[in-house]
């Protein structure tokens, strides 16, 4: 990370080289107080404020994050299981009324604000546990920008149209308004903020990094992930991969594949149902070439049939499909006649991350008509805001298989983890 260290007199003045340096969604890293100029080791020297800044890059979802998240999950200090179980159960029954998302340009205006406004809450976190970190002023000068920047947030929210936010504790606000602004549906993220301040004491609500983990531990029990084909229970595993197109579900065949071949040391088979000769067959049976796997091609479910029972020596069966708008029932109605079966074939449904929610609604209403045993997310390298993985799984209650964040064969591959999924909406591992 490209850290910038300023040496300042107050918080304001601070704010003002981050943004002019390193633009207005920088992120302070840290606070401290330090001594400079005179005397042996400064002892003399005037009282400054040490700030260090980083610059706010377009969140790329790099693998390495996983692990700091899950340290600090398991960090958390709780005994409150039950109270996210039973939370966790009553948020997955059926909404009515479902509204929109926040818009796309309010929230990419709010986004560096809402950024800036989480450091300076964690840095007031931060200092409370240090009683000679600061002087009165100093803190009182950062409660103010922080009460600037509420505000400017309210102003913009009120313009859009939102919902008024709810009278709750400030870093439950801050966190309501980050998962809102992150694409998490209005609704959703009032349930779980209201939620949390039912079950957390005054000095939990005060420690905002505590109220950020039991969050996500509620978040975490709402999710349901499928292991990969890990969780596959039979000794063969066959999966088939539907989906619009332009969602990348040849190039996520591609990364399976080689994941089962590289990492699992598995037998790989290939099967392409392709009922119009496209070209992604052709890159798909190059790619079989490559690794030495067989691969074939299909139109029909009783071909598909014989071709899986002659591949009963393979560990594991990954079938591509022929991408089609969800609008074309006709194709539709062709794919459900081969995939309309429960059990021997692990249908997943493949989503852009970049769609939006009302788009992805669409195509996994659409695509219901086949069953559908878990959700593979796509192109989260190309995404700025996932809330809308947690809108999708929320209503429709799917497990959630993999996440691809790149076109890297396989690293750019990863198994779905409820750890990994809140930390894209919340930032735990401060990635």
């Amino acid at each position: 990370m490209n850290l910038k260290r300023y040496r300042v007199n107050n918080i304001k003045e601070a704010l003002k080289f981050i943004k002019r340096d390193l633009g207005p969604d920088a992120l302070i890293v840290s606070t401290r107080q330090v001594k400079e100029g005179k005397g042996a080791f400064g002892m003399f020297g005037k009282k400054m404020l040490e700030v260090t800044a980083a610059p706010g890059e377009k969140k790329n979802p790099s693998v390495a994050s996983k692990v700091t998240t899950k340290k600090a999950l398991e960090s958390y200090r709780g005994g409150k299981d039950s109270v996210e179980d039973t939370f966790a159960d009553t948020f997955m029954r059926p909404q009515k009324n479902s509204a929109l998302p926040v818009a796309d340009q309010t929230r990419n205006i709010m986004l560096p604000i809402q950024k800036e406004l989480q450091g300076i809450q964690l840095t007031l976190g931060d200092l409370s546990s240090q009683p000679n970190a600061l002087d009165k002023h100093l803190v009182g000068e950062l409660k103010n920008e922080l009460g600037e920047m509420r505000h400017m947030i309210h102003v913009l929210a009120s313009r859009s149209g939102n919902l008024s936010d709810p009278d709750i504790p400030e870093n439950l606000l801050l966190l309501y308004q980050q998962m809102k602004f992150s694409g998490l549906e209005e609704k959703f993220a009032r349930r779980l903020v209201m939620e949390a301040e039912r079950n957390l004491n005054g000095d939990d609500l005060e420690n905002f990094a505590y109220v950020k983990i039991f969050l996500a531990r509620m978040l975490m029990k709402i999710i349901k992930i499928t292991r990969g084909l890990e969780g596959v229970k039979s000794s063969q595993r066959i999966l088939a991969l539907l989906g619009p197109t332009g969602v990348g579900k040849t190039t996520t065949v591609v990364k399976i594949a080689a994941e089962q071949m590289r990492k699992h040391k598995r037998k790989v088979a290939l099967i392409s149902v392709d009922t119009n000769n496209r070209s992604s067959s052709e890159q798909l049976r190059a790619f079989a070439k490559l690794i030495k796997a067989p691969f074939s091609t299909v139109k029909e479910k009783a071909e598909l049939n014989r071709l899986i029972n002659s591949y009963e020596d393979y560990d594991s069966i990954i079938i591509d499909t022929e991408g089609f708008s969800q609008r074309n029932d006709e194709q539709l109605f062709e794919m459900r006649e081969i995939f309309d079966e429960r059990g021997r074939i692990q249908n997943s449904l493949v989503l852009s991350a970049t769609s939006k929610d009302v788009d992805m609604i669409e195509v996994t209403r659409k695509f219901g008509c086949m069953p559908i045993d878990s959700i593979i997310f796509t192109k989260l390298d190309e995404s700025a805001t996932y809330g809308s993985l947690f809108n999708h799984a929320i209503r429709f209650k799917k497990p959630l298989s993999y996440l691809t964040l790149g076109q890297k064969v396989p690293e750019d591959l990863e198994v779905a983890s409820r750890e990994r999924l809140v930390d894209l909406l919340l930032n735990i591992s401060g990635k």
